[in-house]
């Protein structure tokens, strides 16, 4: 995965704009905690998911005029895959045996009881974010899927002043701003979680603070490039009273 990379001193420049300027409603935040900022409910962290753009190989089992497997079809911008006969099936937003499971269930009005091999010959470029204290703070492309370990390693991994026990995973999920910790000093399951589009990895200052109080800066700055936050102060406000 390759890095697009956003000056950090360029994102900060744009916050106080954006500030100034923050006119839709922001996500609903989860309830947190008083000290620690852990909410109280943790994100579905789901498989990665394929999406528009994203290319794949198709093999119709005893039935090679369906697909070439040596030819990979690419989704639509709609999200769907193109095939003989079956037309249009919608695979976005779905896993891999997911999307193999609608292929076959397109195909059954062709076939008798059609079996479809599946893989993903490459991914469309998406992004997350990885702030606060790692060797390069910007946007990563998700062009194949990433754990949020890796993710921080292609980041330039956590600096020496940076929280490795409580890195944060932060994600909007049904309109709610959610959090997972997890500790990337001693790797573990939590750390192994799938990094999906738009979600931000935040590493906090050891020692320097409770978790509302840095990460409310970040996201500010960040939110020029980080879409899913688009009202600042109103998440500032719920931080700040609890």
């Amino acid at each position: 995965m390759s890095h697009v990379r956003t000056p950090w001193c360029q994102v900060a420049a744009l916050a106080a704009a954006l500030v100034a300027t923050a006119c839709v409603s922001a996500p609903p935040l989860v309830e947190a905690t008083a000290d620690t900022g852990a909410f109280t409910h943790t994100p579905s962290l789901e498989p990665y998911t394929l999406g528009p753009g994203d290319s794949l190989n198709l093999l119709v089992y005893g039935h090679p005029q369906f697909a070439d497997p040596a030819v990979p079809l690419r989704i639509d911008p709609l999200g769907a895959l193109h095939l003989p006969l079956a037309g249009a099936v919608q695979v976005a937003q779905m896993t891999v045996g997911e999307a193999r499971a609608a292929i076959e269930t397109a195909l059954s009005a062709y076939l008798l009881e059609p079996a479809v091999g599946l893989s993903v010959a490459s991914y469309a470029a998406r992004r997350a974010y990885v702030l606060g204290e790692v060797g390069v703070p910007g946007a990563i492309v998700l062009d194949r899927p990433l754990t949020a370990l890796q993710a921080l390693s292609l980041a330039g991994g956590v600096t020496e002043m940076g929280d490795r026990v409580n890195v944060a995973l932060m994600r909007v999920v049904n309109g709610e701003l959610e959090v997972r910790f997890f500790d990337a000093a001693t790797p573990n399951a939590d750390g192994l979680v799938v990094v999906r589009p738009e979600d931000l990895l935040f590493v906090r200052l050891s020692k320097g603070g409770a978790f509302r109080e840095q990460v409310v800066p970040v996201l500010q700055a960040a939110a020029p490039i980080f879409s899913s936050f688009t009202n600042l102060v109103i998440i500032a406000d719920a931080l700040s009273d609890e």
